[in-house]
């Protein structure tokens, strides 16, 4: 894998862990990111009824505190619980903590911008309460900071980058198949033997770029490992993991909408984590391997059109 795929599948993996995540892991995904990229940020954990006095982190030297908001995916009205928060928090400060003389507000937007309301309430808060500064960061501003990151440290968040490949080219029922690609290292000795399809059509229309556009197609090459898979298994299990893959394609869209730019690369990147079990996460030797092993499937499925859009969809 070259070092600009590696970027790229780092970026886009960090973009689907802020997608999902919320509340607590949201600020815990926080700190660790800032603790790797400022030293002197440090995280400070609510105590008893004291609680946190507003401060989710600070650079103490600095007087420049951090408050921290994951609101789930579902939350109505995000814009209005988000200035309700950051000029409540921000009250609470002088009560408990000294030098405020910086204040950031961290939102989990998923990428859709900071709300207008909030960044005025921002400016209005650094006037009201003579600040040196106060502002806020989302998604867009956390991934510059993460991929600002030496990639050592990046892998510390993000780990088990899947290996690379040729620039040329649980209960489930797929868990039965993810396991048992995932279990075959050696996929170099499974090529497929065919004739490879056309893909070049529907990656333009579903508007894949490389680096996935070209995993796609280096993974079909793998494809016989899956048919041995499934001709040795029943109809009904085939039927299943099929409806399953288009089940998951379905869910993908509603995860990452069609306003993000990246659309269909991070639904790509978003399908190969959701392929992954949980108890495979631990190891990243065997999370590589089970990135490889969901590639693969998306590959053959690629190919069924059971994920991704086919040209002559009427769904445009």
């Amino acid at each position: 894998m070259t070092q600009n795929s590696n970027e790229f599948w780092l970026k886009l993996l960090f973009k689907v862990k802020l997608y999902e995540i919320h509340g607590d892991a949201f600020q815990n995904l926080f700190s660790q990111l800032m603790e790797l990229s400022n030293p002197k940020f440090q995280s400070i954990a609510p105590w008893g009824n004291w609680g946190d006095g507003g401060n989710d982190g600070w650079i103490e030297e600095d007087g420049h505190y951090f408050q921290v908001y994951g609101p789930k995916p579902t939350t109505k009205d995000v814009e209005t619980e988000a200035v309700k928060k950051a000029v409540g928090d921000f009250d609470k400060l002088p009560g408990k903590w000294t030098n405020v003389s910086r204040y950031t507000f961290v939102l989990n937007d998923r990428y859709s911008g900071i709300p207008a309301p909030l960044a005025s309430a921002m400016q209005k808060l650094k006037i009201d309460k003579s600040l040196d500064d106060a502002d806020v960061k989302g998604c867009k501003e956390l991934t510059d900071i993460f991929m600002g990151l030496p990639e050592s440290k990046r892998q510390e968040i993000i780990p088990g980058i899947p290996p690379g490949q040729p620039e040329y080219i649980d209960t489930r029922c797929v868990g039965e198949l993810l396991s048992n690609l995932a279990d075959n290292t050696n996929f170099n000795l499974a090529f497929f033997s065919g004739i490879a399809p056309d893909f070049d059509e529907k990656i333009i229309f579903n508007g894949l770029t490389t680096p996935f556009s070209e995993a796609i197609k280096y993974h079909f090459w793998h494809k016989s490992v899956v048919d041995d898979f499934l001709n040795s298994r029943d109809m009904g299990l085939q039927q299943a993991i099929s409806e399953e893959i288009s089940e998951l394609y379905k869910k993908s869209k509603q995860a990452i909408p069609d306003r993000d730019v990246e659309a269909s690369n991070t639904r790509y990147v978003w399908l190969v984590e959701e392929l992954i079990p949980r108890m495979a996460r631990s190891h990243p030797h065997s999370l590589a391997a089970y990135r490889t092993a969901a590639q693969i499937i998306i590959s053959k499925y690629f190919e069924t059109c059971d994920v991704y859009d086919h040209p002559d969809s009427i769904n445009t």
